[in-house]
């Protein structure tokens, strides 16, 4: 197992970049999720590791070794395909020995891996039937296992439960990440699912059109997307995402649009344009006629019921606010009707700020000699780009 580092990694194919310029620091034992959309790089970029595409630019290195130039063969790094790629006329038994039969290891130590590595999935039972005898889940865990039978130093997956039923997705994916854990290795995992890489990551990098957008724990990126495309792409529902005017009032920071007003932070900025953005989940939902509902130091939405979504453990409530949608994650106590007046309300540090411009998320920066901003509010600092 060893430490993998990116450095700069390009891929053009003729006048389109598919990959540009990424770096990624993927520490030992990580499980590295490459997560996008589709046609975003991630598979393109888990070739190149892989040693199947040759970057343009750029350097790979595992360990102290720089592999960027290395046949695919020579990486010591074991890849799972979406289709799988058993051999359907052999054993389980023989597709897991197939490798270490081309790398001429002994007979003894072979079927001693093939034990090994099979009882870690849960397929010993399996190992005299042929592929098309198996499950879907079951060649998954096969391809898995021929994996892991070669002990290599990273394990590379592309979206390998793709082929698999809801629920089955569910539990093997629960396997996986048992598995990770069990052996301490380095996993880079190709996926669009955000479940998966919530659910199963160490680290996420999200792409968006061949470049890197956000890259860091799954809470990092939950709870402090980077950018507006960071913050639209995790999150189901996505973050309700509103543009509106940042400025001045009565020494407090706020922002402004039809139907939103939210009063957050004593000091004072210059008038910027920007998108607001807050999760369903932190939203509240109030009658139409209930005051208290505003906080003083929050965001606040003034609207009316467009759709009530009844998932059974929880409801959606769809609010038009304003040219928006903003939809609200909560219990079923209170049943609301289309067209009932509602104030949905946040307190302000639920709230995240985006310059419409590039997109990129806004931090409150004080300034340490600005930092008494209440005898002299006029030089507060202003929110900055992350």
């Amino acid at each position: 197992m060893a430490r993998l580092v990116l450095d700069q990694i390009t891929r053009a194919f003729g006048d389109v970049t598919a990959v540009d310029r990424i770096s990624l620091d993927v520490a030992d034992g990580d499980f590295l999720v490459l997560l996008g959309p589709s046609g975003c790089g991630k598979t393109t970029l888990l070739r190149m590791i892989a040693g199947l595409l040759e970057p343009t630019d750029g350097s790979i290195r595992i360990g102290e070794t720089d592999i960027t130039g290395l046949p695919a063969r020579k990486r010591d790094l074991a890849m799972v395909f979406q289709s799988y790629a058993l051999y359907p006329h052999l054993s389980v038994e023989k597709n897991l020995a197939f490798p270490l039969k081309v790398q001429k290891t002994p007979k003894a130590e072979i079927a001693e891996r093939v034990r090994a590595a099979a009882e870690s999935v849960e397929i010993a039972h399996l190992l005299d039937r042929k592929p098309k005898e198996l499950s879907g889940g079951q060649r998954q865990r096969v391809a898995v296992a021929r994996a892991l039978v070669r002990e290599p130093r990273a394990f590379l997956m592309d979206e390998p439960l793709s082929n698999l039923d809801a629920k089955l997705r569910t539990a093997t994916r629960q396997e996986l990440a048992a598995l990770h854990r069990k052996l301490g290795a380095t996993f880079v995992y190709v996926t669009h699912d955000q479940v998966e890489a919530m659910t199963m990551a160490t680290k996420i990098a999200l792409l968006n059109a061949g470049r890197l957008e956000q890259y860091g724990t799954p809470e990092e990126l939950y709870d402090a997307p980077s950018s507006v495309f960071a913050a639209g792409f995790l999150g189901s529902p996505a973050m309700n995402l509103m543009e509106a005017t940042l400025t001045t009032t009565d020494g407090r920071v706020s922002v402004f649009a039809p139907g939103l007003e939210a009063v957050l932070w004593a000091g004072a900025t210059p008038d910027r344009e920007v998108v607001a953005g807050v999760r369903p989940e932190h939203l509240s939902i109030h009658a139409g006629g209930a005051p208290e509902a505003v906080p003083t130091a929050g965001i606040a939405l003034r609207g009316a019921v467009a759709l009530v979504e009844n998932l059974g453990r929880e409801q959606l409530v769809h609010c038009t606010i304003g040219e928006h949608r903003v939809t609200v994650s909560c219990d079923r106590a209170t049943r609301w009707t289309v067209g009932e007046l509602v104030v949905l309300a946040a307190p302000a540090e639920r709230v995240h700020l985006f310059d419409r411009a590039s997109g990129r998320r806004l931090e409150w920066v004080e300034d340490d000699a600005l930092a008494a901003a209440e005898s002299d509010p006029g030089r507060a600092a202003a929110p900055q780009p992350a």
